[in-house]
């Protein structure tokens, strides 16, 4: 065989999949005292550019599913399952899913004291989660096992949202972004519809590739978005509020939900404290309406006409007056109404 066969040559496409050629990529990386690996054979080269691009393309598809965020880190070990959380190591005999992960590390980071002096109460003074926690369980009571003990089911209401709300809890601490404060106001009932929408907007945030920067809470001399978010690749700030529509008994999930014809967002007043709000980036702001859940077409919605004049007004009436933000992302999520 023609020794130049055997080569990884410097203008072969670079085995990584960036579609650059070796020379110009990873050619430059492969040095051990300062020689160049090169001599490949053709077969290991080939070898080498499936595995990667199967890589690439694994790589691409959890991004699509689950955003820029860390991969979960996990091992097997002696009969234990071992899973990184940041700095942490959590590990247990019983679990077999992540999502049996996540169920013991929400308890885990609220604590079991508080958590067990809750179920404690009757039902109707438990704090919220307690509240979903115990729809959860009559959820997986309901449900048949197969063969190797696992559930397999389409999450109603009560079951999504606690292991969302397990999720971003995670998903805060695996990017060092968890702070004890924001615990402490989800654990107190009339501070944890704003908790919890605060939790959910960091989250997404990540999960978009941007970095969390906390603002100086002790700072009483002015008033803080949330949080300024850094965009991995291109280094842009931004400034980033949320704000959470609170409806009478909704987060209790035995509210009496309200018929579409009659629903008002009424987010005026959110928007206005928003935009107080002094900032230094762009601006940002993150609104959950706290609707029920609806059919049809957004644009068609009376509610939605209202979110537009909201808007109007508060913007200005000249369309080429400065806005005092930069974007709003109004979402839903109408877990907390049940099924």
């Amino acid at each position: 065989m023609n020794k130049n066969t055997n080569k990884l040559g410097r203008n072969t496409p670079c085995p990584c999949g960036s579609g650059k050629k070796y020379k110009k990529c990873c050619r430059t990386k492969n040095t051990s005292n300062n020689r160049y690996v090169e001599d490949i054979p053709p077969e290991v080269y080939d070898e080498i550019l499936k595995k990667t691009q199967d890589n690439i393309a694994k790589e691409s598809l959890r991004e699509q599913n689950y955003g820029k965020v860390r991969p979960i880190i996990h091992s097997d070990f002696k009969g234990y399952k071992l899973v990184a959380v940041g700095s942490e190591l959590h590990w247990s005999r019983t679990w077999k899913t992540f999502p049996d992960f996540l169920l013991n590390y929400i308890k885990a980071v609220f604590g079991s004291d508080w958590g067990n002096s809750e179920i404690a109460k009757p039902y109707v003074e438990r704090h919220p989660i307690l509240k979903w926690y115990d729809g959860l369980c009559r959820f997986q009571n309901q449900q048949e096992k197969d063969k190797d003990g696992l559930i397999s089911a389409t999450p109603n209401g009560v079951t999504a949202a606690y292991f969302l709300l397990a999720y971003d809890l995670y998903i805060l601490k695996h990017h060092a972004a968890l702070q004890r404060k924001i615990i402490d106001r989800l654990k107190h009932k009339d501070q944890f519809q704003g908790a919890r929408y605060e939790l959910f907007v960091a989250a997404t945030c990540i999960r978009a590739g941007f970095d969390i920067e906390y603002e100086d809470e002790t700072d009483k001399t002015k008033k803080h978005p949330e949080f300024v978010a850094i965009h991995k690749l291109t280094g842009q700030k931004i400034s980033v509020e949320a704000k959470s529509r609170h409806r009478q008994d909704v987060i209790k999930f035995d509210s009496q939900q309200e018929s579409e014809p009659l629903i008002k967002v009424r987010i005026g007043k959110l928007l206005n404290d928003a935009i107080q709000k002094p900032t230094c980036y762009p601006y940002v702001i993150f609104i959950d309406l706290n609707l029920p859940p609806y059919s049809g077409i957004v644009f068609d919605k009376p509610w939605f006409k209202e979110i537009l004049k909201t808007l109007e007004r508060i913007s200005g009436k000249s369309a080429e007056e400065l806005k005092p933000y930069n974007l709003i992302l109004f979402t839903n999520h109408p877990h907390q109404y049940g099924k």
